[in-house]
């Protein structure tokens, strides 16, 4: 259940009105303005890159649940998300006004509903800097976002360099890999990633260990109207078996794109299993479940 703050409450005072103007920026919160406003993934500016685990809904969850892990905060008790046809409790707005806590980060977002969860925090936080409707408070940034007409929208509070350092995790060389290790180290795998088998040079994207069973993990990513066909299932399963012959082997990926003849074929492989991309996010909730173990 969303709380407005923290059992730990520790106030300050603050002026949304910048005084003097322009606003007085350390050089670290100057660079996070300006990466917020113009190169944070998604965002509608010339300068922005595109990136799928922020954008694509397949991603959605998984993305915005590791964000919010890596900034200390829990998505329950932190996060509201207020449906598009109700309005913006007044209270809730109010409650930020002129003063705010420096104990705890919170998100509070009418969701637009073609836009990921990430993507509709960096639109927002985008939107606030752009409007001015912003001020910083140590290292917090305490946004407010309207419309022309009044309508509220969001209230954000954060610490921007935490928001910042998930985000360049997220758009790393071989993220994937990252969330997923991230994830099974959440349920208590140890994790080496991209082991390279002792008797060949193939390598698996994770290796997994707990309670003495050991799983070799690799993440394929189809999408459009490509499918995994039986011949790259067989060449992927002589291979891996070569590589770890003893080892469980586990395929994620998103099972829209696995046939009825894929799903045949795994039934009489041992050691071996397919999941769903989409189960991932299910390691990473307050109480996660380990997938694995089902």
């Amino acid at each position: 259940m969303f709380n407005r703050c923290c059992s730990l409450r520790s106030s300050i005072d603050y002026k949304l009105i910048h005084n003097p103007k322009p606003i007085i920026l350390s050089n670290n919160m100057d660079k996070i303005i300006k990466r917020l406003l113009w190169y944070v993934p998604n965002i509608d500016s010339y300068q922005s890159e595109k990136n799928e685990l922020i954008s694509e809904k397949l991603y959605d969850d998984f993305s915005f649940t590791y964000i919010i892990n890596k900034m200390n905060m829990v998505i329950d008790r932190d996060v509201k998300w207020i449906e598009p046809k109700i309005m913006f409790d007044d209270k809730d707005w109010e409650y930020y006004e002129n003063n705010i806590c420096k104990n705890c980060q919170k998100i509070l977002i009418t969701r637009q509903k073609n836009l990921s969860k990430t993507n509709d925090l960096l639109r927002c936080l985008r939107n606030s800097i752009a409007h001015g409707q912003f001020t910083i408070v140590d290292d917090y940034i305490i946004c407010f976002n309207s419309c022309n007409n009044g309508v509220k929208k969001a209230v954000i509070k954060i610490k921007p360099l935490l928001l910042l350092n998930a985000l360049d995790s997220l758009t790393a060389p071989k993220s994937k890999e990252l969330l997923l290790a991230y994830a099974f180290e959440k349920v208590g795998y140890s994790v080496i990633k991209e082991p390279v088998s002792p008797a060949s040079n193939f390598r698996f994207d994770l290796f997994l260990e707990k309670n003495d069973k050991q799983y070799a993990v690799e993440i394929k990513d189809y999408r459009g109207q490509s499918y995994l066909h039986l011949n790259h299932l067989e060449r992927f399963l002589f291979n891996s078996k070569g590589a770890f012959p003893e080892v469980e082997r586990v395929l994620i990926i998103d099972t829209s794109r696995v046939t009825k003849e894929i799903r045949a074929r795994e039934k009489e492989i041992t050691n071996f299993r397919i999941i769903d991309i989409n189960q991932v996010k299910e390691l990473l909730k307050e109480d996660p479940i380990d997938i694995l173990a089902i």
